[in-house]
């Protein structure tokens, strides 16, 4: 399943060989496979080579289908998906901010400073 450049899913198959195996003769020859059929799994260089001819992918004629809508949908949403798992849970909020409510009676005996009473005498 690929994406063209308009963003639209599209489904991608690869059908018969178009390899020139008299190329170096000067000729036309062609073997006609049928269908490109994987050699390997996916993720390794094998999964490139076609089974029945052994030459790689891009000899194959490439053939796009646009999906249908309903497929379409299910291809984003699986992506979308997939992509939300791998990035894990979101983080937790952040903590309320505890707002420091002095009394006003602090507040005035922090401005007469340490060991002053209201009247100014020393305690």
């Amino acid at each position: 399943m690929a994406t063209n450049n308009n963003g639209a899913a599209e489904t991608v198959r690869y059908k018969e060989c178009r390899r020139n195996h008299a190329a170096h003769l000067g000729r036309q020859a062609i073997d006609g496979s049928s269908e490109f059929s994987k050699s390997g799994n996916d993720g390794t260089p094998e999964a490139l080579l076609c089974a029945a001819c052994g030459c790689h992918r891009n000899f194959h004629r490439k053939e796009e289908q646009p999906l249908s809508r309903r497929q379409e949908l299910r291809h984003y949403l699986f992506r979308y998906l997939s992509e939300a798992a791998a990035a894990g849970p979101p983080p937790p909020p952040p903590p309320p901010r505890a707002l420091d409510h002095a009394r006003p009676n602090d507040v005035r005996s922090e401005r007469l400073g340490e060991g002053k009473t209201e009247d100014g005498t020393q305690t």
